[in-house]
């Protein structure tokens, strides 16, 4: 290269570093922009924070618990009625005349006003979370309203401005897309002796009409123990394989087989514990979110009831929005789902997930909910969740 050329090089390498480094002063002084889901975590954490202050205000008098016991309906009776009775008259539901160990109408009447007042399922059932509410004091109330906002100042550092937020008391899910909420959904989540864990992970790949493999937990707790007693599974449309070799269950002695040689495969289809849409994940806990052959359980007002993966309430709707970057319009998913069989879509970019235990939330009204500790973190670490 001829020395006019190198110095000519010379000069214009000099140009660009000098504006490279101008720009990156510029970068650094200007005023960095907030993120949208940061300033919305931001906002909620400072309704909380109002919220304790009410709450505080509240006077600190003893309640009538309820305690513990199977739900409670019509024609019921005994102490727990007794105090349901005498919490109801405590919160100005029944007149104070109103005495009674038998859950009648009356009762029933006044069990439906405090549950539309709570936005709960007005079924005139008190069930776990009906008695939940019930017992709710401001003492567990503000604890849980200062857990939240310590949770929330944490998860507010580090706030995706995309990603799927599971939070665990409230069983809801929520999809958020450019730090704007593109809408919540009920779903269902492990039940307190197979509780979901807390994940930071991706959702990688959709798997339309999945097939299910029974779990480990559950072909040794529930499946094998059914096949023992009744030769069957209890399974719709289900492979049965022994040593890898698909067998009759009927035909099989399980009585001496061990767990680890079973497997039990669902075919895809509206039988199909997982409904017609499972999306994975890249834990090696086998957690997954997927989609339901029940939907009545999402009329539940407790929905902690799965063997730790999340049912979703919406799973079409989940599906579409996340294959929106794999330019897969809702149209394109019938034909997939015609053909009843597998098909498995890697996302162009993978949707992170973030499980949370926050357990009080704001409502689309203003309102605030707090809701039950289904795994009793508090009680087990009393520190933030």
């Amino acid at each position: 290269m001829p020395v006019y050329g190198i110095q000519r090089w010379g000069y214009w390498r000099g140009l660009l570093l000098s504006l490279l480094s101008l720009a990156l002063l510029l970068a650094a002084a200007a005023p960095a922009t907030a993120s949208p889901v940061r300033a919305q975590v931001e906002a909620w954490i400072s309704r909380l924070e109002q919220e304790i202050v009410t709450w505080q205000q509240q006077p600190q008098t003893p309640i009538t618990g309820i305690g513990a016991g199977p739900m409670l309906k019509l024609n019921a009776s005994g102490e727990r009625v007794r105090r349901l009775a005498q919490r109801l008259r405590e919160l100005g539901y029944l007149a104070a005349e109103h005495q009674s160990e038998v859950f009648g109408t009356s009762i029933e009447a006044a069990v439906r006003a405090f549950q539309e007042s709570q936005q709960l399922k007005p079924d005139g059932r008190v069930g776990d979370r009906t008695r939940f509410a019930l017992e709710l004091t401001p003492a567990i109330a503000i604890e849980s309203l200062r857990q939240t906002v310590e949770a929330l100042r944490s998860f507010a550092a580090q706030a995706p401005d995309r990603g799927v937020l599971v939070n665990l008391p409230s069983q809801t899910a929520t999809l958020i897309r450019q730090g704007q909420v593109v809408f919540t959904m009920r779903v269902v989540v492990g039940r307190p002796s197979r509780e979901t864990p807390l994940l930071h992970d991706s959702i990688t790949h959709i798997i339309v009409n999945p097939t299910w493999t029974v779990p480990p937990t559950v072909l040794r707790n529930d499946k094998l123990p059914l096949l023992r007693k009744t030769g069957s599974p209890g399974i719709d449309a289900a492979d049965v394989y022994l040593d890898g070799e698909w067998v009759l269950p009927e035909t099989v002695d399980w009585n001496t087989v061990s767990p680890g040689r079973v497997r039990i495969v669902q075919s895809p289809g509206d039988h199909n514990a997982l409904g017609r849409f499972r999306f994975n994940l890249t834990n090696d806990q086998n957690i997954y979110l997927h989609g339901t052959n029940d939907p009545k359980v999402f009329s539940r007002d407790t929905r902690a009831v799965s063997s730790g993966c999340v049912r979703l309430e919406d799973a079409r709707r989940m599906a579409e929005e996340l294959l929106m970057d794999n330019g897969l319009t809702a149209i394109r998913l019938d034909p997939l789902l015609i053909t009843g069989r597998p098909q498995w879509i890697k996302l162009n970019r993978p949707m992170p997930v973030r499980f949370v235990y926050w357990l009080a939330t704001l409502e689309e009204d203003g309102s605030v909910r707090i809701h039950p500790d289904i795994y009793n973190v508090a009680d087990e670490t009393g520190a933030p969740i």
